[in-house]
């Protein structure tokens, strides 16, 4: 698009932008009122990947008309008549975001700090869900999306942004303005059909942060088929993803391509109350793999190509004990040790996840939906090594193709690894067109760089300082020990010594290893298959000295008044606080940013330690959304 006519759009109209339509945006809250209208017996049952085709969304809103006469009804009655009125409307939204934080530095003498984060946004979309004919529709979210703070400033711990924008904006004084899309076209009937386009997608039963594929991951162009059959069902989905750098830094600015995900389910109805999901994901590097989109075990796929990829499998049980309540729990697994987990030996590579919950939709009631959900993401799972094409160095510019992120975000849980949440969520509609959530979040977080042995930490801490001070690091092949060129010198001059024992890695001068804790955080070292031993043969799960705490609690408000001749006005206001104790944990423990000669890995994490400090939290939002 024209830079100018952004420009010029984006003056015209000082408002926000509205969430995508049904059919192109799984974050709809459509998909609540589904869950919940499944719960309440009104719909069978919902396809396991979202966001639905047109043909779907209409017969999962005749047949809540069709058994509903109250409230629900009356809902779906509203949906239908968006669906088939105007096919594209125009949205407008103005909104405030600010953050307001005091943290506390224990280790400084209780030394307090104030700050202040407001954020305006603003910005046109065009947004709609064109039926083609019976077979085939359209949705589609195109505007722009202006902001004079990144959003991750101004949102609490482990929210994600609504918005998929691009880091090549233009900037109008303090305002950034980027391009926000979404498409998909879907061509089928309603229990067979494949979905092609560019938006976010969801899997299984938990709205916005499934382990294996969330709602609110970045959007990416996707290819997807889906199969339901009654007694049982087959989805599959393969995205072309963004890779980021190795190192964690710079995740909104340097992307690359040639990353891909695959996942597929096979979901079994036992009974009426009980359905079993086998379900597999593999993240694709620097190749594109037909096989993949086939119809075939990851697993044995996989093991074709010598078992390159990054693979993952996982067990999804949706249990329906009374009407209006379901237990969902799902079982991903990364990487496991089956050898001494049949021992019941667990201190070992567990790269797993849990997520199980609650969720209740009681008939004739104010209540739309109720979670409660405890998800658990032990130390690893998401991250992989990523080497160059010699398969043993990489460097600060090396892009990770194989870890369980796209474009600098975890494409399942919010949450990083060796955390976990405990998590309620609760929308009510106390009077007509008023909708009130209340939630409550409890996290654990810990850096599980923080259990490594002495030894291992100096090679990593060395490696990213001789890099930042030098640019080049040699690296001893068989076991991962960084050298300075003078200390290269001198080891190859050693009797016996040979040049071809030693790696050279040129870097632009920043950190090597990632060190956060984050799905960049390796369990391997330059070199000859050389495992950092404490991360790859132990499971260290939250037993770090210093583990972060976050709780977080608070409500949002939306208000959406009758149809007018300017349209549909929705005002929404929300708060949330947050308290957190030692925070910084997920911050890079060995950086060697800002280090100088003389500096060990324990000055580096002496510094991490005395930088971790208590925030409280108080984040505000209010918008005005117009939609013609």
């Amino acid at each position: 698009m024209n830079k100018k006519l952004i420009v010029l759009v984006s003056l015209v109209f000082t408002f926000g932008i509205a969430f995508a339509q049904i059919t192109a945006d799984p974050q709809d809250d459509f998909y609540m009122y589904a869950q919940g209208w499944e719960l309440k017996g009104y719909v069978k049952s919902l396809p396991q990947l979202r966001p639905y085709p047109l043909n779907v969304v209409k017969s999962i809103l005749t047949s809540v008309m069709e058994k509903s006469n109250g409230r629900d009804g009356q809902i779906a009655r509203e949906y239908w008549e968006k669906l088939t009125g105007k096919p594209t409307h125009l949205n407008l939204e103005g909104g405030i975001r600010q953050e307001n934080n005091k943290d506390t530095y224990k280790n400084s003498g209780n030394n307090v700090e104030y700050s202040k984060t407001r954020q305006y946004n603003g910005g046109p979309h065009f947004t709609g869900d064109i039926a083609i004919n019976p077979l085939a529709s359209f949705g589609y979210n195109f505007g722009i999306y202006s902001v004079n703070e990144d959003d991750v400033s101004v949102l609490p711990f482990a929210v994600r942004s609504e918005h998929d924008t691009v880091a090549d904006s233009t900037e109008i004084g303090p305002f950034r303005l980027n391009i926000d899309m979404n498409s998909n076209l879907s061509v089928g009937k309603e229990h067979i059909y494949v979905q092609a386009g560019i938006n976010r997608s969801g899997f299984g039963p938990f709205l916005k942060d499934d382990l294996a594929l969330s709602d609110n991951a970045f959007h990416a162009p996707n290819l997807s088929f889906t199969y339901d059959g009654g007694k049982w069902s087959y989805t599959q989905i393969m995205q072309s993803i963004g890779a980021s750098l190795n190192n964690g830094e710079d995740l909104d600015s340097e992307t690359d391509v040639g990353k891909y995900l695959a996942l597929h389910s096979f979901r079994y109805r036992v009974s009426e109350k009980l359905d079993i999901t086998y379900y597999e994901s593999t993240i694709i590097g620097k190749r594109f793999e037909l096989a993949y989109m086939l119809p075939a075990p990851f697993m044995a796929v996989q093991g074709i190509g010598d078992s390159t990829d990054n693979s993952q499998m996982g067990l999804l049980i949706e249990f329906k004990p009374v009407e209006g309540v379901k237990w969902s729990s799902s079982f991903f697994a990364d990487d496991i040790s089956l050898n001494k987990a049949v021992k019941l030996k667990f201190d070992t590579k567990n790269r797993v996840g849990i997520e199980t919950g609650i969720q209740y939709a009681p008939p004739a009631s104010s209540l739309d939906l109720m979670t409660l959900n405890y998800t658990i993401v032990a130390p690893y799972t998401y991250a992989h090594w990523s080497y160059n094409e010699d398969g043993k160095t990489f460097s600060d510019k090396t892009f990770n193709y194989f870890n369980y992120v796209s474009h600098g975000i975890q494409i399942g849980a919010s949450i990083p690894p060796n955390s976990d949440r405990i998590a309620f969520s609760a929308r009510f509609t106390p009077v007509k067109r008023l909708n009130v959530t209340l939630k409550t979040n409890f996290m654990r977080h810990a850096n599980a760089y923080e259990s490594l042995e002495p030894e291992e930490a100096e090679k990593i801490y060395k490696t990213n300082y001789i890099s930042r001070t030098e640019g080049a690091v040699y690296i001893k092949e068989s076991d991962g020990t960084p050298l300075t060129t003078s200390e290269y010198q001198t080891a190859i001059s050693a009797p016996g010594a040979k040049p071809s024992d030693y790696l050279l890695v040129n870097t632009s001068g920043g950190d090597v290893y990632c060190t956060n804790s984050s799905a960049f955080s390796q369990q391997k070292l330059i070199g000859d298959d050389n495992h950092v031993d404490t991360a790859w043969d132990h499971l260290n799960l939250l037993n770090q000295d210093h583990a972060m705490t976050v709780i977080q609690a608070g409500f949002d408000l939306a208000y959406e008044t009758p149809k007018m001749k300017l349209g549909t006005f929705t005002f929404k206001f929300g708060w949330t606080w947050e308290y957190i104790t030692n925070n910084g944990a997920q911050n890079a423990i060995y950086t060697a940013r800002g280090r100088v000669s003389g500096d060990t890995y324990q000055t580096a994490y002496d510094d991490w330690v005395s930088k971790l400090h208590d925030s409280i939290n108080n984040y505000l939002s209010f918008s005005v959304k117009v939609a013609y």
